[in-house]
């Protein structure tokens, strides 16, 4: 894939709509439904993505939101579908392109990446370094698998184009939900509008994802997670239509003051984080629920024993923080979140709060 230089503000937007060929975007004000198709086929399958258009009334930048890279990970399509029918392409300036299941095989087939997940949870070299996890493919990483040829698809014919872009995608319901993004784009990050965040001073650990790609040739872009993995959460979707407006508005696509929580907790890249994981068998335990804050000593979580009912195991919080994670999942076929904890099993994940904003 070729990257573009950084330009301008205004040579960006005026250059968005015209910088994505007619096939590509509507010519007329309105919304519309459309498809992309990979190029060339690849692991027997030649993928075909929807598109869903909105151009705006009045010219503009040119918005790219995708969701869906796993196919575990449905609140962001849900999310779009609310956002898609509550724009009015009267009051947009510019063009939002939504690609709301950027992997329509692993969606179907329940399946975070096609053709083979196993490598996230048995290790070798299936996975990520295979290039079957879509997301890992972008800016030619990865060997040319089905998800390389999605990544250069969207890359070629939309987001090397845009001015402002956001990615949706989800992990365990036992976190909480999570944007993140550079800190040249802060306002961007905290203008998504979910209560918790992250701030990134680098791209280490991105290399190959949308967000480092995007980086490198000057597009703002966020990350955000919407949990759970599965099942729609209807809290969940609304803070993805809610970030999904709030993005456009950032953007410059749609007027008016940005919806955001009376309170944000935002994280730098590098903050205190401390995972506790059980050395015991048996059910974890808690008076807290994720999104709590705990103060240090406080037991945040128990494990107790299925036969007598005796607390083996608790954990006590070394510092205050913010409980992002309590409880167990495992990665598997049925990726199970359970609270019965086996040893080594992940029982607590308490953050640091960095800063807290107050809107």
């Amino acid at each position: 894939m070729q990257q573009k230089r950084s330009r301008s503000p205004s040579r960006r937007a005026r250059h968005a709509t015209a910088g994505c060929s007619p096939a590509a975007l509507p010519a007329k004000p309105g919304k519309s439904r459309s498809s992309l198709e990979t190029p060339r086929g690849a692991q027997g399958v030649k993928a075909v993505l929807p598109v869903l258009t909105i151009r705006g009334a009045r010219p503009g930048p040119l918005a790219v939101i995708m969701a869906a890279q796993h196919g575990r990970e449905v609140n962001g399509i849900a999310a779009i579908e609310r956002a898609f029918h509550r724009i009015d392409e009267n009051k947009l300036s510019g063009t939002v392109v939504f690609l709301p299941v950027m992997n329509p095989v692993g969606v179907r087939t329940r399946r975070q990446d096609y053709p083979v997940e196993e490598g996230r949870y048995r290790g070798g070299r299936l996975g990520l370094t295979a290039g079957y996890n879509m997301h890992a493919t972008w800016g030619g990483a990865g060997s040319d698998t089905y998800g390389r040829q999605v990544a250069a698809a969207v890359w070629d014919t939309y987001l090397r184009h845009a001015d402002v872009a956001l990615d949706l995608h989800a992990w365990s319901g036992l976190s909480l939900c999570l944007a993140w993004g550079h800190r040249k784009y802060r306002k961007l990050v905290r203008s998504f509008g979910l209560p918790w965040h992250v701030i990134r001073d680098d791209m280490a650990g991105e290399g190959g994802t949308p967000l480092a790609v995007a980086f490198e040739a000057g597009i703002p872009l966020l990350v955000a997670e919407l949990v759970p993995q599965n099942t729609i959460c209807r809290e969940s979707v609304r803070f993805g239509e809610r970030g999904i407006l709030n993005t456009l508005k950032c953007g410059g696509l749609l007027t008016g003051a940005l919806d955001l929580p009376p309170v944000q907790y935002e994280f730098d890249q590098n903050h205190v984080e401390t995972a506790a994981r059980t050395p015991v068998e048996g059910l974890c335990v808690s008076d807290f629920v994720k999104g709590d804050l705990v103060k240090r000593h406080q037991t945040v979580a128990r494990v107790i024993s299925l036969d007598t009912l005796e607390t083996l195991w608790e954990f006590k919080a070394p510092h205050d923080g913010l409980l992002f994670y309590v409880g167990g999942a495992i990665w598997g076929e049925d990726h199970t979140e359970h609270s019965v904890l086996f040893p080594g099993q992940l029982a607590v994940l308490l953050k640091k709060v960095s800063r807290v904003i107050r809107n």
